[in-house]
């Protein structure tokens, strides 16, 4: 499918942008947007961490470092995502809320849980 950009933003409990970057190939729902699902799917936030609570059993203290997790997990290689401002727009626009205890994903024409936007194959 290829060339399809995006934005990512993450926005913290003020309703403001803390992380905007852009994915430069495979915007579209099937990719960028099943990709940002299933990161986040298996994500608990908690204030302060304890014995056991790692970025590996999926915990992260708060949206921030949420957010530095997904800037992590993605830049592997040069190119293809960067970080950029809260203007950007592309194709695809996804944005990432935290909302009592429960992960918001809107995209145009969709607002719900990981879960729910991962039952969509693509845009009919």
């Amino acid at each position: 499918m290829g060339l399809t950009r995006s934005t990512v933003k993450f926005y913290d409990e003020s309703d403001e942008p803390i992380l905007c970057v852009y994915q430069q190939y495979d915007g579209y729902i099937s990719g960028v947007g099943h990709d940002l699902a299933k990161f986040l799917k298996g994500k608990k936030i908690v204030n302060g961490f304890g014995l056991g609570q790692t970025m590996e059993n999926g915990f992260a203290n708060g949206i921030g470092c949420l957010a530095a997790q997904y800037v992590a997990e993605k830049k592997s290689e040069i190119g293809g995502f960067y970080l950029t401002t809260k203007d950007d727009e592309e194709e695809f626009n996804y944005e990432v809320r935290f909302i009592d205890n429960k992960f918001i994903i809107k995209v145009e024409g969709f607002e719900g849980s990981p879960e729910e936007l991962l039952e969509i194959r693509e845009w009919e």
